[in-house]
């Protein structure tokens, strides 16, 4: 018989596992939250508020987010895709906001409790540099979504806090 202290210590080991082999179907969900961004390096951290809904298919190892985020005087649609590599902690995809940078490709790695991604992008009205490093980290229910400028990275550029 297998002792309970070495039984849960399995329970909990193999939880581990399944949860660092695959955070993107922990990400799927609704989920609501608040913090701030900006859009350039330079520009004022404005209030955001957001609804995501995250989808995961489990088949293709992909998540799909659909969401609408409100700052002062309007709203923005967001939509992705992102997706696993099997065997591995790469992940890829696309990002998109009609509203804002319009599409463009991510890449990234998972982490035991989320992932870090990068994006190049330029702001489509003046041409700044807005690439970022983006990090969405998993606590239990919540999810926080932080990222910096990739050639300033002193510079945060969000940090949003989700919950279910």
């Amino acid at each position: 018989m297998v002792p309970v202290k070495t039984l849960t210590a399995i329970v909990l080991a193999v939880l581990a596992t399944a949860a660092a082999a695959d955070p993107l179907a922990d990400m799927a969900g609704a989920w609501q939250g608040s913090g701030w961004a900006r859009q350039t390096p330079q520009g004022p951290q404005e209030t955001v508020r957001c609804r995501i809904e995250n989808r995961y298919d489990e088949d293709a190892g992909e998540l799909s987010i659909n969401g609408r985020c409100a700052v002062p005087g309007r709203q923005l649609t967001l939509a992705g895709r992102l997706s696993s590599r099997d065997g591995s902690d790469r992940v890829s995809g696309r990002w998109f906001n009609p509203d804002g940078i319009g599409s463009v490709p991510v890449t990234g790695r998972t982490t035991d409790h989320g992932l870090r991604m990068t994006f190049s992008a330029s702001d489509p009205d003046t041409g700044a540099d807005i690439s970022q490093a983006a990090t969405w980290e998993l606590t239990g229910d919540g999810l926080t979504l932080r990222s910096v400028h990739t050639g300033q990275p002193e510079v945060g550029m969000a940090d949003l806090t989700f919950s279910r």
